[in-house]
């Protein structure tokens, strides 16, 4: 039940510094909900109380809020304050495959090698519907490595107009999701799972011979109502699998 009397989370937000303090605060909020620090039930701290210790006014913060009632992470109570929803576990990022953690959990070096970074019209993303056909979209592709050795080929679009600033981000040292999940909430996603051969070209990258089937997860997330990318990881299907695990009696402390 929503309001049980469970002792109350510490308030210890932490902002990261990046893009707008509205959006600070709202990564800030649902990392705390994300690692379990704030699990289902718990009563968020007063409005007014997360204002003074986050040094700003009520309107950002009413506003976070309402962002994060609307997508259902949270729950807020007119006279009985504002709880962490019992179901989180469809919100925030769960489905986004954390390639690097990955690789560096097996002990293995991870990098990535930027490959092409382009700009096309919406009208040529025939595989992304959910982008408007009028506007430009910035068109990645790259691969994943461990220790040096070609691990995952990454296909990507982003919309422009959902965050402007990725026109001018060359993403030479930085990863696109990472990226990303800094600036704007992941607030619905969906993610389809299947095998395929590999194409020509992604085969080459990954050092694969022309007949050998990859595992791709292709995934779209949006921001809100905001599509905000389209992502297509290839995966050599010999050594790769997809585990999924998920306990409604614990809180989340990991999303991959």
């Amino acid at each position: 039940m929503i309001g049980n009397g469970k002792e109350q989370p510490s308030l210890d937000l932490t902002l990261d510094g990046i893009g707008p303090r509205h959006q600070q605060i709202e990564r800030a909020i649902r990392g705390k909900i994300q690692t379990g620090a704030w699990p289902p039930g718990y009563r968020i701290p007063p409005e007014e109380e997360l204002a003074v210790f986050l040094g700003v006014s009520r309107a950002p913060l009413n506003k976070v809020l309402n962002n994060l009632a609307n997508a259902k992470v949270i729950i807020r109570r007119r006279r009985h304050g504002t709880f962490v929803s019992e179901r989180t576990d469809n919100h925030a990022v769960i489905g986004i495959i954390d390639i690097r953690d990955k690789i560096e959990s097996t002990g293995k070096a991870y990098s990535f090698q930027l490959l092409k970074r382009d700009l096309i019209n919406g009208d040529n993303a025939y595989v992304w519907s959910d982008a408007p056909r009028s506007e430009r979209l910035l068109r990645l592709e790259l691969v994943h490595k461990a220790n040096g050795a070609s691990e995952v080929y990454e296909e990507r679009l982003i919309r422009i107009s959902a965050i402007p600033e990725v026109e001018f981000e060359p993403f030479d040292n930085v990863l696109p999701n990472e990226w990303l999940l800094a600036r704007l909430p992941c607030t619905r996603l969906v993610n389809t799972i299947r095998a395929a051969m590999a194409e020509r070209r992604i085969a080459q990258a990954l050092g694969l011979a022309a007949n050998e089937p990859v595992l791709i997860s292709e995934r779209k997330t949006w921001a809100h109502t905001e599509a905000v990318t389209w992502v297509k990881l290839s995966f050599p299907g010999h050594r790769n699998e997809f585990v999924g695990e998920f306990n409604p009696l614990e809180p989340l402390s990991k999303l991959g």
